[in-house]
C-alpha cells in the first residue's frame, strides 16, 4: 500500500480559485432552492390545519439535518445522493423527491440558462444579504451554515470562465443522466422550440448564444481537453474542501479508535485519502490517519513514510526552535512506538534514545516519562527500577494515565517475578481507585482485562470470567468512551471459556462477531481463540491433519503457542521423539518463555520421557508453587499420580488425587474434570486389587455408574480417545457384572470408535 507522494506547496494568491464548482454542489444548490422555491414559502402556515402545521415542522427541520450533513460531507455522487434521501432516515415525503428528479431531469436536458437563473433568483431573493427586512422575507440568513454555503458556491460560480462553467455542467450530466433514466415514469419534454414561449426573452437569447458557442467548442475540444487536464485546481480530485477534510479525518480517526467496524476499509479509505491529498496537498493531518491505516493491514513502509511525512510537515510550519525540537522528539517517540508495533526492538530503542536526548535538550518531562514507559516495555533490565521511578515522577507531574498504566506494569511485573498475589491485587486496587478519581475510563477496563488475566493464570477462571465480563458491561454503559483492545480481549476470554466448557457450536457465532466487529486492528487475538477451537475439535477428535493445521496457524500471531500445541499433537500421537524436541526449547528459564510457558513444556516432555517423568513433574511442581498457579499445580499433581500408579503406588496416587480434585473443579475446564475423575477410578480399582480384596458387585455398579457419568462428559466434547478407554472399562465391568445386554452395547460403541479412528 504506496501512499501518494506531495511535497509542493500550493500556490495561495488570492486571484487563484481555491475551490471550484463541482457536480456535489451543483445538486446540494438544487435541492436547496427546490425546497426554498415550492415549500419554505409554505411555512408558517394558516393555524386552521394543524395536523399539516405538525407535519410541515418536522419535514422543515428533517430537511435542516439533511441540509447541514449534506455541506458538511465529502461530495457524494448522484447515486449517493438519491440513495440518502430515499433511505427514509430523514423522512422526506415522496411527492419533494420525485420533484427533485424531476427537476434535476429539466436541468441536465436543457443549457446553462437554468443553472444561471438559479444562481440569479437565490441571490436575489432567498438570501438575507444584513440589510433591514422592509419589503419582503428572506429565507436563509446569510450566516448561517446554509447561507455561507449559498455565498461561498456562488463567488466560485461567478469567478469561473465560461469553458470552466461549460465542463462542470457537463459533468452534471454524466453523472446524472444514466441514473435518471433508470427511473420509472420520469419523462418530461426537453427545452425547444415549443418551450420558448415560457422562457423570458433574456433566456431565448441566452439559447441562441449557447449553440453557437457550442458549436466554437466543439472546435476547440481537443486543446480544451488538454489544458483541461493540465490544470489540476479544476480537476475533479479537488472537491475536498478544508472544512470536509478536517471533518473527515476527525470522523475517521475517532471511528478507527473506538469502533472500526463502522470506519471505511484499508483500500476505500486509502483511495479517499489519495483524493484529499490531491485536492489539499498542504494537509498533513491526512498523512497521519493514513499511518493508522496502514497500521490496520500491518504495512510497515507505508505507516513509516506516512509518520514521517506528518512530523516533517508539521514541524517544517514552526519557526520557533524549541517547538522544532519538540516536533524531532516527539517523530522519533512515535517512530519508536512504530517499530516496537512491528516487534523491531533494537529499532525501537534506538528512537527511544534519540527522542530523550532531544528531550533532555528542552527539558520536556512529559515526553521524558512516555520514552521512559516504553523503554520499560522494550527492555530487559533494570524493570524494576524503571517502574519505581515512572511511578514517582509521573504522580509528581500529575500525568495520571501515565501514572496508572505503570502502577498495572508493576503489578504485571511482580506476577512475572513470583510476588505474593495479595500484593499484586493491592497494586491493581491502587490502580482501580486512581483511574475513577481521574475519570481514566480506558485504564479502567484495561485493569480489569489485567484482574481477568492474573486470576486465570492463578488458575481461578470463574473469577476471570467475571472480570471480563465487567469490561463488556462497562463498554456497554459507556458508549462514548471505548478501549478496543480491552474489549477485543474481554470478549476472546469469554470465547476460551466456552471451548474450554465444550460449548462447541456457541464459541463460533461469538468468534464470528469478533471478527465482524474487529476486523483489522487486534485481530490476533480472535484469530488465536478460532485456531484454538480448530484445534481442540481436532485433537478431541484425533483428526491429526487438521490439528496440525491449526497449530501451525497460530505462528501467525504466536509462534510460542503454536509450538506447545504441535508438542501437545505429538505427544497424543505417541510420537514422543518429536513432542520432546519440539518443546525441549522452551524448559529454560530466560525473558522471552513465561512461567506457564515452561511448566507446559515440563508436562509435555515429562509425559514423553517415562523414566524422568517424576524428576521433571518434581520440578515443575516446585516452580508452579513458587509462582502461586494453584491450577498448574493441580495439574502436574495429576500426571504425577499417573507415574505412582504405574510404578504400584496406589494408595499415595489416589490421596494425590483426592487432594487435587478440589482445585480441578475449581476451573471450567470439562476435559479437565472428567480427566481427573477418570484417574481417580483407575486408582480406586488399582487399590482394591493391591489390597487383595474382592470386587463387590456394589463396588462394581458404583464404578459403574460413575463412568457412565465421565463418559457423558468426554461425549459433550467429544474426546474419542478418552470414550474408547472408558468404554473398555464400562464393558468389562459389564461383564462381570453379568450385565450382557450393556456388555454388547459398549463392545459395538468400542468398535464404532475404532472404525472413526480408522476413516481418520
Amino acid at each position: 500500500m504506496t501512499f501518494l507522494e506531495t511535497t509542493a506547496v500550493p500556490n495561495t494568491s488570492a486571484n487563484e480559485i481555491q475551490e471550484n464548482v463541482t457536480t456535489h454542489n451543483i445538486l446540494v444548490l438544487t435541492i436547496i432552492t427546490h425546497y426554498i422555491r415550492d415549500y419554505s414559502k409554505r411555512y408558517p402556515i394558516s393555524t386552521d390545519e394543524p395536523a399539516d402545521d405538525v407535519w410541515f415542522s418536522k419535514f422543515h427541520r428533517t430537511f435542516s439535518m439533511l441540509a447541514l450533513h449534506l455541506i458538511q460531507c465529502p461530495d457524494l455522487t448522484f447515486g449517493e445522493l438519491i440513495n440518502l434521501i430515499s433511505c427514509g432516515k430523514y423522512q422526506l415525503p415522496p411527492t419533494f423527491i420525485q420533484t427533485f428528479h424531476l427537476e434535476v431531469y429539466h436541468m441536465i436536458n436543457t443549457n446553462l440558462t437554468i443553472i444561471g437563473e438559479m444562481f440569479k433568483n437565490m441571490d436575489g431573493t432567498s438570501l438575507d444579504n444584513g440589510l433591514p427586512k422592509v419589503h419582503e422575507l428572506k429565507i436563509v440568513n446569510s450566516s448561517s451554515p446554509v447561507g455561507i454555503f449559498l455565498r461561498r458556491v456562488m463567488v466560485f460560480f461567478n469567478k469561473m470562465q465560461f469553458l470552466q462553467t461549460e465542463a462542470v455542467i457537463k459533468e452534471v450530466k454524466a453523472h446524472c443522466s444514466p441514473i435518471l433514466n433508470k427511473i420509472p415514469g420520469l419523462k418530461t419534454k426537453k427545452v425547444g422550440s415549443n418551450d420558448k414561449e415560457e422562457l423570458s426573452p433574456e433566456a431565448v437569447e441566452m439559447i441562441k448564444i449557447t449553440k453557437t458557442i457550442n458549436e466554437i467548442i466543439e472546435m476547440i475540444n481537443i486543446n480544451y481537453q488538454a489544458s483541461f487536464h493540465q490544470n489540476s485546481k479544476y480537476n475533479k480530485a479537488r472537491s475536498w474542501s478544508p472544512r470536509q477534510v478536517e471533518l473527515f479525518i476527525a470522523q475517521q480517526v475517532k471511528l478507527l479508535k473506538i469502533n472500526e467496524s463502522v470506519a471505511l476499509d484499508p483500500p476505500t479509505l486509502q483511495q479517499k485519502l489519495k483524493d484529499i491529498l490531491r485536492a489539499n496537498p498542504d494537509h498533513f493531518d491526512v498523512h497521519y490517519l493514513n499511518y493508522l491505516n496502514c497500521l490496520r493491514v500491518k504495512e510497515y513502509c507505508g505507516a513509516v513514510n506516512s509518520v514521517q511525512h506528518y512530523f516533517s510537515r508539521q514541524t517544517f510550519r514552526v519557526i520557533n526552535l524549541d517547538e522544532k525540537s519538540r516536533g524531532y522528539q516527539y517523530t522519533s517517540l512515535n517512530m519508536a512506538i512504530l517499530n516496537a508495533f512491528f516487534n523491531h526492538n533494537d529499532e525501537a530503542i534506538s528512537y527511544l534514545k534519540e527522542s530523550i536526548a532531544v528531550a533532555h535538550q528542552v527539558n520536556d518531562h512529559v515526553c521524558l516519562q512516555h520514552a521512559l514507559m516504553w523503554m520499560y516495555t522494550l527492555s530487559k533490565k533494570n524493570k524494576s527500577t524503571m517502574l519505581r521511578c515512572s511511578v514517582t515522577r509521573s504522580k509528581e507531574l500529575e500525568l495520571h494515565q501515565i501514572t496508572s498504566f505503570s502502577l498495572q506494569s508493576m503489578a504485571q511485573y511482580l506476577v512475572e517475578n513470583s510476588e505474593t498475589p495479595a500484593i499484586v491485587f493491592e497494586i491493581l486496587k491502587k490502580s482501580e481507585i486512581y483511574n475513577y478519581f481521574n475519570g481514566l475510563t480506558d485504564l479502567r477496563m484495561t485493569n480489569n482485562v489485567q484482574k481477568a488475566a492474573i486470576w486465570n493464570m492463578y488458575g481461578y477462571q470463574r473469577i476471570s470470567t467475571i472480570h471480563s465480563l465487567l469490561v463488556l458491561e462497562h463498554d456497554q454503559c459507556n458508549k462514548d468512551v471505548y478501549n478496543i483492545e480491552s474489549k477485543c480481549i474481554a470478549m476472546c476470554n469469554i470465547i476460551n471459556d466456552l471451548i474450554a466448557h465444550g460449548d462447541y457450536y456457541l464459541a463460533p457465532i461469538l468468534i464470528n462477531e469478533v471478527s465482524h466487529i474487529f476486523p483489522y486492528t487486534h485481530s490476533k487475538f480472535w484469530i488465536m481463540a478460532e485456531q484454538y477451537l480448530n484445534f481442540t475439535l481436532a485433537m478431541n477428535k484425533e483428526e491429526w491433519p487438521k490439528a496440525e493445521l491449526a497449530a501451525k496457524q497460530m505462528a501467525s500471531v504466536n509462534v510460542t503457542e503454536s509450538v506447545l500445541r504441535l508438542g501437545e499433537m505429538y505427544l497424543k500421537k505417541e510420537d514422543f521423539v518429536t513432542a520432546t524436541n519440539m518443546v525441549k526449547e522452551l524448559m529454560e528459564h530466560n525473558e522471552e518463555n513465561t512461567v506457564l510457558t515452561r511448566l507446559r513444556a515440563y508436562v509435555i516432555v515429562a509425559k514423553a520421557n517415562e523414566s524422568a517423568a517424576l524428576n521433571l513433574l518434581m520440578d515443575a511442581k516446585l516452580i508452579a508453587i513458587e509462582y502461586h498457579l494453584m491450577y498448574m499445580t493441580a495439574i502436574i499433581n495429576v500426571e504425577i499420580a499417573i507415574v505412582l500408579m504405574k510404578y504400584d503406588f496406589p494408595h499415595k496416587a489416589l490421596r494425590l488425587l483426592q487432594e487435587t480434585k478440589q482445585h480441578i473443579y475449581c476451573g471450567i475446564n470439562v476435559y479437565d474434570k472428567a480427566y481427573t475423575d477418570l484417574q481417580i477410578i483407575k486408582a480406586k480399582m488399582m487399590v482394591n486389587i493391591v489390597d487383595e480384596l474382592d470386587h463387590s458387585r456394589e463396588f462394581l455398579n458404583k464404578i459403574y455408574n460413575k463412568l457412565n457419568t465421565i463418559a457423558d462428559k468426554f461425549r459433550s466434547i467429544e474426546a474419542i480417545t478418552e470414550l474408547k478407554e472408558i468404554t473398555y472399562l464400562q464393558a468389562l465391568i459389564a461383564d462381570e457384572l453379568d450385565m450382557k445386554q450393556n456388555r454388547n452395547k459398549h463392545a459395538m460403541e468400542f468398535r464404532h470408535l475404532e472404525e472413526y479412528k480408522v476413516q481418520q
